[in-house]
Parts: structure tokens; sequence; C-alpha cells
């Protein structure tokens, strides 16, 4: 609920003058009346600061987030990209004494365009999965116990008809039974209503913070955002294991009743009417994956150990037509794969998760390099015709041209920016009607793989047999180089940043630690590759594909 007391004009309270604010400043983070507004605009250093109504900065005025280091008490003004944390400035000589210059940047630097960033995606994305999963949890314990309730009338009508056939002594028995079925139905019925209750308020906690995340969305500012959507990550990854904790024990009961068989004829005998069974079942309740940018809640950098990661072939299958190593592969969100032969058949072809053919998307030359734009919308280079176009998968005639100055190579889509790496140029950055709006000049003659994330831009070297992580502004992070490795190819990144890469030469999958330091070859000949070219990790559904030597795709699940 928004404050109803009215907001003070800051700078007139240092003149001890009482006046309420007409407008809040989300950069000064203090209310300014009419007059102090102007003055506040007039002045150069404060003149781009972004002003909001009183009225819109209440419905944000309630969302928590924390800028100032909770270690050293200062505003958190830097950032490490090295570590992936916001720092004051006591921090950086005691806790990143390791950084260069260059892995520190301004936080005001490192918040821009936080509106429009995967991360703040992700937390709203995470929210509504969230949301989703507790509404199932809730439907699903709904059920429980509406089914343990018919149970309960099953055999209360059980007991009554059985009732009817026997004479008065059975009356005391009745009684017993009945209490008996009462102690135990409410025993179960408390246990749903328990955990139902639980859940319910769980719904309302991450709905209020669905509700603040769009507010501050809509009115905070960058670097509200910025360390607001961390915050908001860090209590709705607590909500989330909170959820799972109370889920996890989750059980089912179904009562049933066993009669005495021989009741009728041995009434002298019998000293109990039946018995009231309640059986357990675990719930097995399961939940969509909330997608959680982990690399943004750890306080002290990413934590993925590479060391873990296995994979597991879940399917492989041959491109008919096709005798040369694939040049690029993807798996859309609906599970079409979508697969470039630049080398052999010079075809786009999509299939289904199987290896069925389904069609051959028209193409106008040589396809090399793909990536995802949207849910079914493709970008795909020709190199040899200098041009890249982007095609709808639903409806191949709906796709537009852009021109490029030579040859095209790799390229990647992220944050409604195209990375194209362009001979003679570097990587151009291009949002998609085609305009330039940065060129990040590297050497890349023999570059022709690229991939990226929020924040960073990764690629190999052909000739020097080097994997690159650089900065958006194209400084450089790390260089790694493996004296086994011989001959790079197509590169993929997944959620924890740490890197994948295939080898053509030594026919193998290698994993490279984020911050390009330890690796793990994952993949060899032994495992059937043989020239492999393309790979692509899928982030929702953790799912590699791997295209290699005549035609073959692979698909692994990653864990």
């Amino acid at each position: 609920m928004t404050s109803k007391v009215n907001i003070s004009c800051g700078s007139c309270g240092y003149e001890d003058i009482s006046k309420n604010a007409k407008k809040w400043c989300t950069i000064c983070e203090e209310g300014f009346c009419g007059e102090c507004e102007k003055y506040h605009k007039s002045m150069k250093i404060t003149r781009d600061h972004k002003m909001i109504s009183i009225e819109d900065y209440r419905q944000i005025e309630n969302i928590s987030v924390n800028l100032y280091c909770e270690i050293h008490g200062k505003k958190l003004d830097l950032y490490c990209k090295k570590h992936e944390i916001a720092a004051c400035v006591v921090c950086i000589p005691s806790e990143h004494k390791s950084c260069s210059s260059s892995d520190v940047i301004s936080i005001d630097d490192a918040s821009k365009n936080a509106k429009q960033s995967s991360s703040l995606l992700d937390l709203e994305g995470t929210i509504s999965t969230t949301i989703d999963n507790v509404k199932f949890c809730i439907k699903d314990r709904e059920m429980a116990l509406k089914i343990v309730n018919e149970d309960e009338q099953t055999i209360r009508k059980t007991i009554t008809d059985t009732r009817k056939n026997l004479n008065k002594y059975l009356d005391e028995l009745e009684r017993k039974m009945l209490l008996d079925l009462k102690s135990k139905h409410e025993n179960c019925k408390s246990k749903f209503v328990k955990i139902l209750n639980q859940l319910k308020q769980m719904e309302k906690e991450v709905e209020k913070l669905k509700e603040q995340t769009l507010q501050m969305k809509r009115f905070a500012s960058d670097l509200q955002v910025f360390l607001g959507t961390r915050q908001l990550n860090q209590a709705l990854c607590k909500k989330i294991g909170s959820l799972k904790e109370d889920i996890r024990d989750s059980t089912n009961y179904n009562m049933e009743i066993e009669v005495n068989h021989v009741i009728s004829s041995l009434v002298n005998e019998v000293k109990q009417f039946g018995k009231i069974k309640v059986m357990e079942t675990m719930a097995n309740l399961q939940l969509k994956d909330a997608k959680i940018d982990q690399a943004q809640i750890q306080v002290h950098g990413l934590s993925h150990n590479i060391h873990n990661i296995s994979l597991q072939l879940k399917q492989k299958f041959d491109i008919k037509g096709s005798e040369s190593p694939l040049s690029d592969c993807i798996v859309l969100p609906d599970d079409r794969i979508i697969i470039a032969d630049f080398i052999g058949s010079g075809k786009i072809m999509e299939c289904n998760n199987d290896g069925q053919h389904i069609r051959d998307i028209p193409v106008s030359d040589k396809p090399y390099s793909l990536t995802l734009v949207g849910t079914d919308c493709i970008a795909v280079t020709y190199p040899s015709s200098k041009y890249l176009e982007i095609i709808n998968t639903k409806n191949t005639s709906e796709r537009k041209r852009v021109n490029c100055s030579s040859l095209c190579w790799g390229i990647y889509y992220q944050d409604q920016k195209l990375y194209v790496i362009v001979l003679q140029q570097g990587i151009v950055v291009m949002d998609l009607n085609g305009k330039t709006l940065n060129i990040i000049d590297i050497d890349v003659l023999y570059v022709y793989h690229i991939t990226t994330t929020s924040d960073r831009i990764y690629y190999t070297n052909y000739n020097s047999n080097t994997v690159h992580c650089c900065s958006m502004t194209g400084q450089e992070i790390w260089v790694f180089k493996d004296q086994s490795i011989f001959s790079l190819g197509g590169i993929s990144v997944d959620h924890n940043q740490n890197v994948f890469v295939v080898d053509e030469t030594s026919n193998s999958l290698i994993v490279i630690q984020h911050d390009g330091k330890d690796s793990k070859v994952l993949l060899t000949d032994r495992d059937g590759l043989a020239s492999p070219c393309a790979v692509s990790y899928n982030k929702q559904k953790k799912i590699i594909c791997l295209g290699y030597k005549k035609g073959v795709v692979a698909l692994y699940q990653v864990s």
C-alpha cells in the first residue's frame, strides 16, 4: 500500500522551510516543489536527472532497493564486471585487488538500459512461472482435498448402509467408528488446509513481487531497476526455495474402510465396527522450471562448477542430402530444429526433435549462421552475398533483407540487437531494421562464430585457436588458449556464462569456465564426434544442439 503522507521538498527542508513536493528526482532520491524543480533543471549537473510525479513515486515508494554497501555503508557507485557485483569505493581496494581498471566501471554505465536487460525479463518470467507453479500446487491440493472428502462421504455411506442390517447392539460400535473416522479425516483435512494456506499466502507474496517489478520498471530509475532486479531476484529465489520445501514432502491421503465380514453372524464377538485406513502416497508435484539468472544473485560472482557439468544424449539423426559438416543449428522454443548447411547442400532445413524432415526453408544463397529472433523468427547470414535476412519460420514469405558492407559470418541476437561479424569492419551492432547502432572494432579476419550475453561478447578465432570474451564496448576481459585445441568452430554460452566451443580437428566439445581460467572436455570422437562445426545451447531447455560430419545432428541434455 502506498503512503498517504505528504512528501516534503528536500531543498526547502534544508532551509527549514516546510513545503510539499510536486516532483521526485529518482537520481537524487529527493522531492522538489515547483520552484526548486525549476532550479534543479536549470543546473547543468542535474539537468538530465529523471523527474517523476509524486503520484508515480508512491508506486515505487515501498519497493526496497538497497543503494548502499551492506559491509561499508557507502553508496554503491561502482560495478566489477569480473565478479558481476556492485561495490562501493571501499570494496575495490579491499575485495577486488586483482581486478583490472577495465573490470571496474561506474554503476551508472553498468545500469544503462536496465529496463531492457535480459535480467529484468528473466525476473518477470520467473515471477510469472512461480505464480503458475503456486496456482498449479493450489489446484492440485484442492483436488486432493476433494478426493479425500469424497472418500469420507463414500465411507460414511458404507457405514450407514451396513448399520441398517445390524441390531441395536451395533449403535455403540457405530458411534466409535464415526468418531475414529472424524478424527482421521480432520487430521488429513488439516494437513491439506495448512499447505493450501501456505501456498495461497505465497501466491499473494509473489503477486506483490510482480506488481513491484512492474512499477519499478515503469517508474524507477535505471540504477534502482538494476539493483532492484538483483534484490527482487534474491527475494524471489528464497520464496521459490520455500515453495519447494513446502511441497517436497506433500502427501496425498486416501481413506477407505474395512468392514468386518463376519459382523452379521458374530455380533457377540465383534468389538470394533471396522477400521479407517489412511494411505499415504507422494503428491509428486512437477513444477515448471523458473528461469533465474544465478549470475545476478551471487555475492562473490558466478558459482557453477564446470566439472559438475554432464551430458546425456537425447537424440541423434542424419540430415539427408548433406555430406559435409553443418555450419549452424538452433532449437526453437517449440522444439523445432533449424539447420544451416553452408558447405554441403546450401539449404536451411527444418526438422522436428526426432529428426524428421519437415521442410526446406527457401534461401537465396548459401546460409552460414543462424540466431533466434523472438519466438518464431530467425536471422541468417549469407556471406557470399554480403547480406542477412530475418525470416518468419511460420510464414517464410515474411522476411526482411539487411545489406552488409562486406562478407558477413557469425550472427547473434540479444536485447533487441543483432551482433554481426562483418569482414573489414568488426562486430556490427544493428537493430532489427538494419540500422547500425555501433561498430566494435576488433580484428575479425579469422572470426566466424559469435555469441553474447547481456553484457559480454564471445567469439572464436580460427587462426589463433583462441576463445575471446570482451565487454560490449570491445574491451577484452579474458582470452582462452589451450595447446590441445587446433581449429575452433562454433561457440555458445550457458546461463552461468560458461562457454561451449567445438574443435573440428580434435573432434571435441569443450566447456570453458565463465572466467576463462579452466576448461573441461565433454565429448570426443569416442562419443561419435567428427569435424564438429556447430554448437548451440538452449538456455530454457538446457539442451546442446551439435552439428557435425555428413549432416549429423545430436541433442544432449545438460545437467
